[in-house]
């Protein structure tokens, strides 16, 4: 196909359909090779392509026939590709910091987790060497309440109501 002469340009500024056919197809190759020598997408130099072809499209009629219609489409192309790696490229920096904020949080998060463990171990040190051993045994060692008495040899009640003295020492120092 010939390169689209003035007469074919008129025809598509003039709004026939033909005309804005044969001319799209004329660069529709030229246009995606040269686009996917930049951006390396072929998915993308067709949206690209696409894209400016709509764009001359609405604005046919500014179109001077006189003047070299190849480069107005190539420049239209670059300008097009030159918009698509800069929102790219925004694109990339907003999950970047997305990522870094994430990951901040998940510092902090481990930060506070740190601190009450660390403070809970603290509760747990400050309580009576008995309560301790009885709590430690629950929770840590997973044993019964009969397995506790037996062990320590003192009452299940017992067992109950350090338990419980624990946890409520527990609950109260950790608000």
């Amino acid at each position: 196909m010939e390169q689209p002469d003035k007469k074919l340009l008129d025809g598509f500024r003039s709004g026939d359909r033909k005309a804005f056919e044969k001319i799209y197809q004329y660069y529709r190759i030229p246009v995606i090779r040269f686009s996917v020598s930049i951006i390396k997408d072929e998915q993308e130099a067709e949206n690209i392509y696409h894209e400016v072809f709509m764009k001359i499209l609405k604005r046919r009629t500014k179109i001077r026939p006189e003047l070299n219609f190849n480069s107005y489409v190539f420049t239209s192309v670059k300008n097009e590709i030159f918009d698509y790696l800069k929102a790219l490229n925004k694109n990339n920096n907003l999950k970047e910091r997305f990522w870094e904020r994430i990951q901040q949080e998940e510092d902090d998060c481990e930060q506070v987790k740190e601190a009450q463990l660390t403070k809970m171990e603290r509760i747990i040190e400050g309580l009576s060497p008995k309560r301790r051993k009885i709590l430690e045994m629950n929770y840590f060692e997973k044993k019964s309440y009969n397995e506790i008495a037996d062990i320590l040899m003192i009452s299940k009640n017992t067992v109950k109501n350090q338990l419980v003295k624990a946890k409520f020492i527990l609950r109260k120092e950790m608000e």
